[in-house]
């Protein structure tokens, strides 16, 4: 019998839900966000691969940041390979996937798509997450309805399942039961509010279309190419209708996205595509006394209003602070009856929105002074009467998921805590534009010029993601003839091979080299090349890693003058190596200064 060692220690109502939930073979458990349901599908598969009792464990997870995030979590607890499947890969790729590994995680729609794999390798233990999705039309119910007793294991975990889905999700999965946040050993693990992410993906044909308006931004320059950002950001955050309003506007813009507008009339594309996901919020969280969902677009609150008329919803945007009936809305949006209160930039400050214990964030905005103020209407509440939740709306793999994961990290370096998973949010950064910028230097150095080209992304936006990166110490840079040239650490072999040249340290030259330690200067270290790299290594291996470190030396001309040369390296240093780098970068300056000096001359001469 192969055992499986358990890497983190789970809680006694953890070990009692897994007991629990295989004593019945077919069984959903309920638990606050917080709590660590994961750690307890994790006991549970643990006990039937050890005891033979399945085959192949499926993980069913509604997106694809869940499915990576969930697959590595499975990994580091179990020590085993765990396979996250889903519609990046190729089918035939994927054909592949399925027989790799014990546990393998999917999207929902990935496994419909790829149910005979799943027949074919013999999968007969599932773990359904948020399992309160398997009902309605989409692809979890229809996976659901299609396995039957594929599967004679079948765990589900969710945070609330609505009443009205109860029956459904016992026939598909099993027996419920609740383990309430009241309980005094769970109580202390959740928060005062819980953080959720939807996903809001574009269709193919709003794929089709915001293609065309990055095409279009390439060939514009300087402004034009900053009101093009404007467009895709609108589109992506608001949806195309407010897009289309904006175009119907005498701008500038609207000239030069002359050919787009018709574009927005093309069956496919949807007015507010995240308007589903709107829906699925309020649906999960079923039996909510109030929700607020804030816009940044009138036309966008207006319509949410309409199509959520069930509702009773009330609309506070910025034209009615000059009506006099504003009295007359917020009574509105107080009245009990009043379940949806849909608002612009005018509710986030100076007018008394009601309390509420689901907030939507539909329009996700990098402003940390908006963004606490929106979050204030749930912070407020006092006392604790039950769960409140904040859900993000986020278009993922476009400019908006990189507005959320803004906010969020600016939140949090304000001192907001924000309880959204920490796994959840690495793999949403992994998924921002920033990701393309480490996939563009990998294996290829260079200058942040080409890699704006090559990203289709303005210089500024290049930079600031890069500066994250190197926070992170995924980018690292050394000065050649180009500049500051960037590379990923594991690309080390690389400079050194094309730019050998500003890594051959001069035995002659003294530096004076001034490591911090976050925003605290450490004690500056004067010599050679020599004796300055086994100091560092000591301050390494001391604290770990050195934030930034700066330079400063003289160096002989061909004049025969010196000059006093600065070099600031701005990122994150964690290995040895990428030390040495550094160093050897610093004592090769001269090669720096000269061609930045035959430059200069050449540039004189024309």
């Amino acid at each position: 019998m192969k055992k499986y060692s358990l890497k983190v220690q789970p809680r006694d109502y953890q070990l009692e839900a897994a007991k629990w939930a295989l004593s019945k073979k077919r069984a959903v458990v309920v638990m606050p966000t917080g709590s660590g349901k994961t750690l307890i599908a994790v006991i549970w598969s643990k006990e039937l691969l050890e005891k033979n009792q399945a085959n192949k464990i499926l993980f069913l997870e509604p997106t694809r940041i869940l499915v990576e995030q969930v697959a590595r979590y499975l990994e580091k607890t179990l020590g085993i390979r765990v396979q996250a499947i889903h519609g990046k890969y190729h089918p035939s790729k994927r054909k592949e996937l399925w027989k790799r590994s014990k546990i393998a995680v999917a999207t929902p729609e990935t496994a419909l798509n790829d149910l005979r794999y799943i027949l074919e390798n013999k999968y007969d233990a599932i773990v359904v997450d948020e399992c309160h999705h398997t009902t309605g039309k989409d692809a979890y119910a229809k996976f659901m309805e299609t396995i039957g007793t594929v599967f004679k294991w079948k765990l589900g975990l969710s945070a609330h399942i609505p009443l009205s889905r109860r029956k459904q999700i016992e026939e598909y999965i099993g027996e419920i039961r609740t383990w309430s946040w009241t309980d005094e050993r769970i109580r202390k693990y959740v928060p005062e509010w819980i953080g959720e992410i939807y996903e809001a993906e574009l269709n193919d044909a709003e794929k089709k279309l915001l293609e065309i308006l990055e095409e279009t931004r390439l060939s514009y320059t300087g402004k034009y190419r900053g009101l093009i950002n404007l467009a895709i950001r609108w589109f992506v955050r608001d949806g195309a209708l407010a897009l289309k309003e904006s175009l119907g506007k005498k701008t500038i813009l609207a000239s030069i996205l002359s050919h787009i507008k018709p574009l927005l009339e093309k069956p496919g594309i949807r007015p507010l595509h995240k308007l589903d996901a709107l829906k699925r919020i309020l649906s999960d969280h079923e039996g909510f006394s109030k929700a607020i969902v804030f816009v940044d677009r009138v036309i966008v609150a207006e319509k949410i209003a309409e199509e959520l008329r069930n509702l009773n919803p009330v609309t506070i945007i910025g034209k009615t602070r000059l009506r006099e009936d504003l009295r007359k809305v917020l009574r509105k949006a107080h009245d009990p009856k009043t379940k949806l209160v849909v608002s612009t930039s005018a509710g986030e400050e100076g007018i008394d929105l009601p309390e509420a214990d689901l907030l939507v964030i539909w329009s996700n905005v990098a402003s940390p002074l908006r963004f606490i103020q929106r979050h204030g209407r749930i912070l407020r509440l006092t006392g604790r009467k039950g769960l409140k939740f904040v859900t993000y709306i986020v278009t993922p793999d476009t400019p908006d998921m990189d507005s959320l994961i803004d906010s969020l990290e600016l939140a949090k370096r304000l001192g907001v805590d924000i309880p959204v998973d920490e796994r959840v949010l690495e793999e949403l950064w992994r998924r921002t534009t920033r990701n393309r910028i480490l996939a563009v230097l990998s294996g290829r150095p260079m200058p942040a010029e080409w890699i704006a080209e090559l990203v289709n992304m303005p210089l500024d936006m290049v930079l600031k993601g890069i500066k994250r990166l190197e926070d992170k110490g995924l980018i690292i840079y050394i000065y050649t003839y180009l500049g500051k040239t960037y590379a990923l650490p594991e690309d080390i072999e690389i400079l050194y091979e094309h730019y050998g040249e500003y890594l051959d340290p001069d035995p002659s030259l003294v530096a004076r080299i001034k490591p911090y330690i976050d925003n605290g200067e450490l004690k500056a270290i004067t010599g050679t090349y020599e004796s300055v790299k086994k100091r560092i290594i000591r301050l390494l291996q001391k604290y770990g890693y050195i934030s930034k470190l700066s330079a400063s030396l003289q160096v002989p001309l061909e004049t025969g003058a010196l000059q006093q040369v600065f070099l600031y390296y701005t990122f994150k240093i964690e290995s040895e190596e990428v030390h040495d780098v550094i160093l050897k970068n610093i004592f090769s300056v001269k090669k720096y200064i000269d061609i930045l000096q035959k430059n200069r001359r050449w540039t004189d001469k024309i």
